[in-house]
């Protein structure tokens, strides 16, 4: 069986995509970076989850859900 130079062939494709950056402050008191990125996780409705590019910290942050203006 040849193999395909131009990788056109089919059978499995690269799926990754680059993951989205947001400008937020980092949450770590030591860290002074403002450049996160979105983590993805599967069957995490109503939450996001950011980690710092500089020191790495992940945190989370809920969103959604009923608020009382009474």
């Amino acid at each position: 069986m040849p193999i395909d130079q131009e990788g056109t062939a089919p059978g499995l494709k690269a799926t990754a995509k680059e993951p989205k950056q947001v400008h937020m402050k980092c949450k770590s008191d030591n860290c002074d970076s403002i450049l996160a990125v979105e983590v993805e996780l599967p069957g995490q409705a109503g939450s996001h989850v950011y980690r710092c590019v500089k020191c790495h910290r992940t945190w989370g942050i809920r969103t959604g859900g009923s608020i009382d203006l009474g």
